[in-house]
């Protein structure tokens, strides 16, 4: 069947577009629920701790049939948009909250938050199987009710991936995680995903236009796709940060390089070297002057392409330079020198804000200096403090 005074061409491209959403979302469900890569063995729960949530967001989607039976009728175009607004705003929020904060809990009484658009998608629902015929001012009072609680939805979808950014900055700082930690990179990418996501359901909302839903239908079928790949890639190994520190440089505890390496692993090391002796000097030599002379370590939130720009030099090179110069990784070597600075402080000013002498080296918070001083084995601040 084709809507009246739509070309044939054209609704086949409507219909083919749908339905490619609909099955792509239903490979993604049976994805996020069944499928188990081996490379992840136990760590896939670590790894993926909302897979429900996000099997779920792919699952509601067969929600939207009832368009696909009726594509481009002007009931069922209204139904599916404000279908799409409401449920992916809702379910970015649970998918995100599910995979970047997992200790939170939600109790019963706060899913009330899903009332409102199972009330306003439901006579929507059944207009659009043309069960029942809403009044001719449904329409008006569609676009007022789901515009009010879009932005509700919206506004709670930023405070969430402000508060992703947050994790991952002191997951950063806390953890000392590599480039390579996937959970880190993740939300690097995925930071403001959902918000983005949800302006794009909006905007098709407000033009409720078929042609619109046909290029929202292929562009999200694109984005399914790729985060079905990069979330559940079986070439990827999980992170072990214990591990590459062991496998990159063995150390004694004040950093510096063991020297108990026999020559086979001091001789195997070494052909992996891309610098010259020479470059690494030069380098190493300009690390340590931004280390020890400029502090650079005491701005919050540094990054390795902070130290790369400053150096002149890519990823791989930056890497090679931190390793030979004793330290695990990136965040090990901002780590050591912040506690360096905080105990040299805290022994110069005794009587001053243990808060401030943190934010002074760096640190987000007081808890985090205090996580970096029992990392490295150290006493805690405060009886550095008394000993001072």
């Amino acid at each position: 069947m084709t809507v009246e005074g739509m070309p044939q061409p054209l609704y086949l491209i409507f219909f083919s577009a749908n339905l490619a959403f609909i099955l792509t979302n239903l490979y993604g469900w049976l994805l996020k629920w069944f499928y188990r890569p081996r490379a992840y063995d136990e760590d896939f729960l670590r790894l993926f701790p909302a897979q429900r949530a996000v099997g779920w967001l792919y699952l509601l989607q067969v929600l939207e049939l009832p368009y696909l039976l009726n594509i481009g009728q002007a009931d069922a175009l209204l139904y599916v948009n404000a279908f799409s607004v409401l449920v992916f705003s809702l379910q970015m929020l649970v998918m995100c909250e599910g995979y970047f904060f997992p200790e939170v809990h939600h109790r019963l009484s706060e899913y009330w938050v899903f009332l409102p658009p199972i009330v306003s998608l439901f006579p929507l629902f059944l207009q659009a199987f043309g069960l029942i015929r809403l009044p001719e001012w449904h329409r008006t009072a569609t676009f007022i009710v789901v515009s009010v609680l879009f932005l509700w939805y919206f506004w709670r979808t930023i405070c969430m991936a402000l508060r992703i950014g947050r994790a991952v900055r002191r997951a950063n700082e806390d953890a000392y995680a590599d480039s390579d930690d996937f959970p880190t990179r993740f939300g690097e990418k995925i930071q403001w995903l959902p918000t983005g996501i949800c302006v794009l359901m909006a905007v098709n909302f407000f033009i409720d236009d078929p042609t619109a839903k046909a290029f929202r239908d292929v562009l999200f079928t694109v984005v399914n796709i790729w985060f079905c790949i990069f979330t559940l890639n079986p070439w990827r190994k999980p992170f072990d940060i214990t591990a590459k520190a062991t496998e990159t440089m063995s150390a004694e505890p004040d950093g510096q390089p063991s020297d108990e390496k026999d020559e086979t692993t001091a001789s195997a090391d070494e052909t992996q070297f891309r610098l010259t002796d020479d470059r690494y000097t030069e380098l190493s030599r300009r690390l340590e002057s931004l280390l020890s002379d400029e502090h650079i370590f005491t701005e919050q939130h540094i990054t390795a392409d902070t130290l790369m720009q400053r150096l002149g030099i890519n990823a791989n090179y930056l890497t090679e330079v931190i390793q030979r110069s004793g330290y695990s990784s990136f965040y090990d070597m901002i780590s050591q020198h912040r506690v360096r600075h905080a105990i040299s402080l805290i022994r110069q000013h005794p009587d001053r804000r243990m808060a401030d002498i943190a934010y002074d080296c760096g640190f987000t918070s007081q808890s985090s200096m205090t996580k970096a001083f029992a990392s490295q084995g150290k006493e805690s601040p405060s009886a550095y403090r008394k000993k001072a």
